[in-house]
């Protein structure tokens, strides 16, 4: 296949993935469960040319012209294996590459032919290497397909998804219970509304133009969203959310969270947050959580965040830190001394991804280790040069008998 052409020979042989049922093969023009149309992407630009992965090894680039043509070649491949389909089924199709709105009347040929094939597992990721404004991006039909209503989960990833386009597909797919909507530029102000829904997981992150955000949804159980910046989002109804993993990394506050999340955070079992700004509210109880993730650039100003948000969680089993960077550390010591650890005896599990064996973290991982009285385990990945080896050692004796593993 041409499409494949600009590829390094050991990566030349992929072809789709097709998942096959009871042993058959596709040759054989029986039920295939699901296609994976994806090849190595190029993956950087410059000055309107393109290197791709063989290409980064040679110095060499590519046009924007050639990448067209790789385009078309994958849309002739897709086509083909599509229309050549013999199944009365398609459980899965996930496509991904550089497409958009200029191959709108293909992408929708397939969709047809998914839905009507009664597809439940949709997934379209079609990046850019070059800027691309809004009204470029492939536009997710707007369009009541045959088949529809077997759509259990759907991916969208690089997609244009207007609000109108979001409602038309929570009103049209009772079965759907995943939706994820990944740099969607048409999102404004999103709702998931409906008392019959069926979702139990919704992922919204990366969509830049989005200024608020409803939910009411009777049977959705987690929850995330990634953004720059903070939104104001009012989830009026979602008994059943238990797992909430958020961040915005230009102005978060746990505090603007916890306004926005007061009723709901006593049922949140599992929370996984990026702290890249210090800020120390009085935090409620987290009666249910059980599983525990931050991220973070440094712990040096958030040893008493950390801190407070753990001992605010006397029921947590797991707990794990990833800190991104190291531009400055600072002792945490004398704060973080000044009051003794408070005993959890749930806490089994702890990883700490970034371990550098500087003071402040030290200090983090002692503190953890006094009041982790029955800790099971702790996990550390990082640089761990001999001395932080010994060191982390040293550390263990605080809480003898558990397992130490270093990565």
């Amino acid at each position: 296949m041409g499409i494949l052409s600009f590829l390094p020979p050991e990566e030349a042989v992929l072809k789709p993935v097709f998942f096959l049922i009871d042993g058959n093969s596709f040759g054989n023009h029986l039920p295939v469960s699901g296609f994976n149309f994806r090849v190595p992407l190029p993956v950087c630009c410059r000055g309107g040319h393109v290197k791709n992965l063989k290409d980064l090894r040679d110095g060499k680039y590519m046009t924007v012209e050639d990448m067209k043509s790789e385009c078309s070649k994958f849309v002739e491949w897709v086509n083909n294996v599509m229309i050549s389909h013999q199944g009365s089924t398609i459980d899965e199709l996930r496509v991904r590459f550089y497409l958009d709105k200029d191959s709108q009347r293909y992408i929708d040929k397939w969709i047809e032919i998914a839905m009507g094939k009664q597809v439940k597992k949709l997934e379209l990721d079609f990046p850019s290497l070059l800027h691309r404004p809004s009204n470029a991006y492939y536009p997710f039909p707007k369009e009541c397909f045959p088949g529809i209503e077997f759509l259990t989960s759907l991916c969208l990833v690089n997609v244009g998804v207007s609000d109108e386009v979001m409602e038309f597909v929570l009103s049209n797919c009772p079965m759907l219970e995943t939706l994820h909507l990944k740099n969607s530029p048409l999102l404004i102000h999103p709702k998931v509304s409906c008392s019959s829904l069926r979702l139990k997981h919704l992922n919204i992150s990366h969509s830049e133009s989005i200024q608020t955000i409803e939910i009411s949804a009777p049977n959705l159980v987690s929850f995330e969203y990634h953004k720059l910046r903070k939104v104001p989002f009012h989830i009026w109804y979602a008994p059943k959310l238990t797992e909430l993993d958020y961040s915005n990394w230009l102005d978060f506050n746990i505090a603007y969270l916890v306004s926005q999340l007061c009723n709901y955070l006593p049922q949140l079992v599992t929370l996984r947050l990026s702290l890249f700004l210090m800020d120390l509210p009085r935090f409620p109880k987290f009666t249910s959580l059980r599983n525990l993730t931050c991220i973070t650039a440094s712990i040096d100003s958030r040893l008493l965040l950390l801190k407070s948000l753990i001992e605010a969680s006397p029921l947590l089993h797991k707990f794990k830190l990833l800190i991104k960077d190291h531009k400055e550390f600072k002792s945490g010591i004398e704060e973080v001394g000044k009051e003794e650890a408070q005993p959890n005896k749930y806490l089994k599990e702890v990883e700490i991804v970034g371990f550098l064996g500087q003071p402040v973290e030290v200090e983090f991982v002692t503190y953890l280790l006094k009041m982790a009285i029955k800790l099971e385990k702790i996990v550390i990945h990082g640089k761990l040069e001999r001395i932080t080896q010994n060191l982390a050692h040293q550390l263990m004796k605080n809480r003898p008998g558990a397992e130490l593993v270093l990565l």
